[in-house]
């Protein structure tokens, strides 16, 4: 994988700056923030567990409308809730949307898609001080190429359903058949810029807990734990000594994650004990700094993303008891922590859905509920 990042540099991170030459929002300071967070998150099985869990529960089970999960709305043959799943997890994932909207020569939109974060960076002011364009491309982090290629961008107007400011827009690119949309940008922060990611207070953490997972990998795969020396009465030739190393090889099992060092006595004995020894190698790693290590960060990365812990780890069924109420009730609290992402992404569909080419009911555009407050016995506790 490129090397995208530059975690030494983290307090600068998401500097947000106009960059001249390429005429863009910079989102980080290599351009190259939401590829960073994708990139911890990938490597990191609590920052992955969160997102996936936060996704679920903006998710929901999709609209409430009846069609939702055959209702085709782009090229790409995505279904509404097909894109409320994506949405929900990139959201969930930076804290910022993008969603890519066609318009036909009625006014009615045509088609909805979701654009990567990796890909889009918002345009230049204009006299008026308006960021009315999204430039569009591929390699922001230079992981394809060293070297940004102007030529390969593509620049998207911002949403404004207003029928003069489309047909303005129509003419500046050369007709209907040049037009090529708008973009709907929604961050967490509501600002003209960019929101920063849940995983932003903890991105050591994140990579903390890969690195920890490397070493303890290594550890196994190289031989830094369970090493072994064998000593052994001198041979009589080479190919007495190949023929044992070989027996020794066979020997070992799991993928020879254990290693075993071959010495040879200086002198023949006749004590048994002294022509043949079998010793291990001891090292000097703690396995509890490493778990209460490993605990901290996982907790940390938990907690930036807002997830009861219950939530994370379950297997003890004794701490919930025979009906489970407990976790009923975190399930129930996270659902309701979650209500501003999905209202914000409900107001969203349903303002690109009140123009669409087909009538449909945008009061039915709200997420149905995982779980109910008649469901379960709340106490009120809050559950951390």
């Amino acid at each position: 994988m490129a090397k995208i990042i530059n975690l030494n540099e983290v307090d600068n991170r998401l500097s947000v700056k106009y960059d001249k030459r390429n005429e863009v929002m910079n989102w980080g300071a290599d351009n190259a923030y939401p590829s960073l967070v994708k990139a911890l998150i990938n490597t990191s099985v609590t920052s992955t567990q969160c997102l996936s869990i936060n996704a679920k529960y903006v998710y929901g089970k999709g609209f409430a409308l009846k069609n939702a999960n055959t209702l085709i709305v782009n090229k790409q043959g995505q279904t509404l809730n097909n894109i409320l799943r994506i949405a929900s997890k990139d959201f969930e994932e930076i804290n910022n949307l993008f969603l890519h909207v066609n318009w036909n020569a009625n006014f009615e939109i045509t088609s909805v898609k979701i654009l990567p974060s990796t890909h889009v960076r918002i345009g230049k002011k204009d006299s008026e001080d308006y960021n009315g364009k999204y430039v569009i491309y591929n390699n922001w982090d230079k992981s394809k190429l060293k070297l940004i290629q102007k030529k390969d961008f593509a620049v998207i107007d911002r949403f404004n359903p207003n029928k003069k400011v489309i047909e303005s827009q129509v003419t500046s690119a050369g007709g209907w058949k040049n037009y090529k949309g708008q973009i709907i940008h929604i961050n967490k922060d509501f600002t003209d810029t960019y929101s920063v990611s849940p995983l932003d207070a903890v991105m050591l953490d994140a990579d903390a807990e890969y690195q920890s997972s490397i070493f303890t990998n290594n550890g196994f795969k190289k031989g830094f734990f369970n090493n072994k020396i064998l000593v052994v009465k001198p041979f009589t030739d080479d190919n007495e000594r190949h023929e044992f190393k070989t027996t020794i090889e066979q020997m070992q099992g799991g993928e020879n994650t254990s290693s075993v060092l071959l010495l040879e006595a200086e002198n023949p004995s006749e004590d048994l004990k002294e022509q043949f020894l079998l010793e291990n190698i001891d090292n000097n790693v703690d396995d509890k700094i490493f778990q209460y290590s490993d605990e901290k960060i996982s907790n940390n990365i938990r907690k930036a993303f807002g997830v009861p812990s219950i939530l994370i780890d379950n297997s003890d069924n004794s701490i919930f008891g025979q009906s489970g109420e407990l976790l009923k009730t975190a399930m129930l609290q996270h659902w309701m922590n979650k209500d501003e992402e999905r209202m914000i992404i409900e107001e969203t569909f349903q303002k690109i859905f009140n123009y669409w080419h087909e009538e449909i009911d945008v009061n039915q555009l709200v997420i149905k509920e995982i779980i109910k407050k008649d469901e379960i016995n709340t106490t009120g506790e809050q559950i951390n």
